[in-house]
């Protein structure tokens, strides 16, 4: 008996020992991780990547106030990459905002969250199940004037070109054998996709650059008189592209469908044989 709770109390010890040092383990993780992103997992981390894939929308009047600001784009797009989340200042339960987006009145459900970033404080109103956060100022300068009062209908804020191929640059590209084929048939030249990404002009308004799990841009670019749009798709580690296409004549307007038609129809007249 006595031997059993000698045994049973060296257990005990040995669980206690355990418990100790996986506690001062975890407190000192979190006292050198603090303001480190750890795989993701941190909440600061996790509002960001949810604005970060969403479209960002601006009603009339927060967009005068930004002006106002001196706030432009650049600095947005910059600030949901950069920025501090002040949690306290936050409104993290859900509640409804009414908003008019394409000329019809919707209700969102949204979570309320202050960034800050270099010294300018923003707020974003997140409606994950709609993808989208709404941009509002804070503390406005009382000197800002407006000549608005339109806070409901909404805008698409669009990343300015030059972040788009910053972010499309900084990725490996990789060419499958289909666009590779297309290419060679086409007379399209590596020369040619690297200047693509200097020169291209990026269809925003009928690309998608809130797509999940990767964003796609339809960039247009005149080689040798005739207009091609690329299909180009942002993924984690690389840059695909995946379509090429001939759009010469073809007045491109902002309609996403009319660009996916295209691209369906070039996949369905393969003249180069190289989707079969």
């Amino acid at each position: 008996m006595g031997l059993f709770l000698y045994l049973k109390m060296k257990i005990s010890k040995r669980f206690l020992y355990y418990f100790i040092g996986f506690g001062i383990g975890i407190i000192l993780t979190i006292v050198i991780f603090v303001d480190k992103d750890v795989l993701g997992f941190m909440p600061t981390n996790r509002v960001l990547k949810d604005i970060q894939e969403s479209n960002i929308m601006i009603s009339p009047l927060e967009k005068q106030k930004l002006n106002c600001l001196n706030i432009d784009e650049s600095f947005i797009f910059e600030m949901i990459e950069e920025a501090d989340v002040n949690f306290s200042s936050s409104q993290t339960s859900f509640s409804n905002e009414k908003f008019i987006i394409n000329g019809s009145e919707r209700t969102l459900e949204v979570k309320k969250y202050e960034l800050e970033y270099e010294g300018k404080l923003l707020s974003f109103w997140i409606a994950p199940k709609d993808s989208i956060s709404v941009l509002h100022t804070i503390n406005i300068d009382k000197n800002c004037e407006t000549d608005t009062n339109d806070k409901k209908n909404l805008a698409i804020l669009y990343m300015p070109e030059e972040l788009i191929f910053a972010k499309l640059k900084a990725k490996d590209l990789w060419l499958n054998n289909n666009v590779k084929c297309q290419m060679e048939c086409l007379n399209i030249t590596q020369s040619d996709v690297d200047e693509l990404f200097k020169t291209g002009d990026i269809l925003i308004e009928e690309s998608f650059p809130a797509r999940k799990p990767n964003p796609v841009y339809f960039i247009k670019q005149t080689i040798d008189e005739i207009d091609w749009v690329f299909w180009v798709e942002l993924g984690a580690t690389k840059t695909r592209i995946k379509y090429i296409i001939d759009v010469t004549g073809i007045k491109v307007e902002p309609n996403q469908y009319l660009i996916n038609q295209l691209f369906q129809k070039v996949q369905e007249d393969d003249a180069c044989e190289c989707y079969d």
